[in-house]
């Protein structure tokens, strides 16, 4: 014959000296031959002695035949009796005082029918079959805490006013590059966990090579992630109010980009993004863009002159293009996937010739202004699908 009785305990969260802060799963597996108690008590966390109000739910299979048997739930049709001060618990376990002659633990398959599983001083009964018992007896062995609910996805958020780099080449002349890191940078990388932070600054501008690359006026750049159970997103979003690139050759009065994602409701490794960048006022070389709704990753060509106290003419002249609303993908099938935007990107050649002093020169340019992103986003299955994407580009 094989005789087993377990029960494990499980507390959802760290309890005090006097009792758990919630709820705690005792689950019951004894098998004796045919003879079977698997399942769950649920009390309402009280450490010390244990009353029938203690007992908030139960879930139990029990037979004394052998499976299927019958199943003892929910409360309040099955019902749960205490008496006297036979069954305890503590951190440790939960036990039945086999020596208290008034104590008993009995849980009924109806509120007016027989016990269908029972402990009373000396025995154990299980439907019809009864086992002796001695002592103070102990049915729980463990409290493992299990780990706390996670939300699916685990957020991080970053949003800069711009960033990029300014290469001038001239033959003959090793090259020379400026980096221009991101500004007004807001970042919350708390993972699995509900934070923001917002970057605002009243202006920014650069000059470099002798060309005012940037100008902008109100940047609010700002972050926020939301990893509870119930709220689980990132958002992040880059503001400027007026601004400029290459001395005014680009010139926007606003320019608003917000890109938010959020767990897909249907497939567990997929995030659903959706951004909208919203540009007032836009020109390009003096010129207005049409006013409208373009896609996501819309192209405009660019040419006109830029100032240059370097160039003898007093400007380089520049050919290239202005993508909106670019979007990058990055860590696909990986637990890391990054989402990037850019708002508005510049690439392209400014040339100068002749030069004030020297050789002609080429000044390349890529600037990526108004970059929300979710970096390194982990959808928790280290083989995250690509994301459900809704993009578009505003000019007003």
């Amino acid at each position: 014959m094989r005789s087993r009785f377990g029960f494990v305990l499980a507390a959802v969260l760290a309890y005090a000296s006097a009792a758990y802060a919630a709820p705690i799963v005792y689950h019951m597996n004894y098998e004796n031959n045919n003879l079977f108690v698997v399942g769950t008590i649920t009390t309402d966390g009280t450490l010390g002695t244990l009353t029938s109000g203690n007992i908030i739910a139960i879930h139990l299979l029990v037979s004394d035949t052998g499976l299927p048997g019958i199943i003892l739930y929910p409360l309040g049709y099955s019902s749960v009796l205490i008496n006297s001060t036979a069954v305890t618990a503590t951190a440790d376990g939960l036990f039945y005082d086999t020596t208290n002659s008034q104590g008993f633990l009995k849980i009924l398959d109806d509120p007016f029918g027989e016990p269908a599983f029972s402990l009373q001083p000396g025995s154990m009964t299980v439907l019809a079959s009864g086992l002796p018992l001695a002592g103070n007896y102990e049915f729980a062995t463990e409290a493992t805490p299990p780990p706390a609910p996670q939300p699916p996805v685990a957020f991080r958020s970053e949003a800069d006013a711009i960033s990029g780099t300014v290469t001038r080449t001239s033959p003959g002349m090793p090259s020379s590059t400026v980096t221009i890191n991101p500004v007004a940078e807001s970042i919350v990388a708390n993972d699995f966990s509900t934070g923001s932070d917002d970057a605002p600054l009243s202006g920014s501008s650069q000059t470099i090579f002798g060309v005012l690359a940037y100008n902008f006026r109100n940047i609010d750049d700002s972050s926020r992630t939301d990893n509870t159970v119930t709220v689980n997103d990132g958002i992040a979003e880059a503001k400027t109010g007026a601004g400029s690139l290459l001395g005014g050759l680009i010139f926007w009065q606003s320019n608003d980009d917000r890109l938010a994602c959020n767990p897909d409701a249907t497939i567990a490794t997929r995030v659903d993004c959706a951004s909208t960048e919203t540009i007032t006022g836009l020109l390009i070389n003096r010129v207005a863009v049409h006013l409208g709704k373009y896609p996501a990753g819309t192209t405009f060509p660019v040419f006109g002159p830029v100032d240059d106290p370097n160039c003898q003419a007093k400007h380089e002249t520049f050919s290239g293009y202005l993508i909106t609303q670019e979007s990058h993908i990055t860590g696909l099938g990986t637990s890391g996937v990054t989402m990037s935007m850019t708002g508005l990107h510049l690439v392209g050649d400014a040339t100068c010739s002749p030069a004030k002093v020297g050789p002609p020169f080429t000044t390349h340019y890529d600037l990526a202004v108004s970059g929300p992103s979710l970096p390194n986003y982990d959808a928790g299955s280290g083989d995250s699908a690509p994301p459900t994407t809704a993009f578009s580009v505003q000019v007003q």
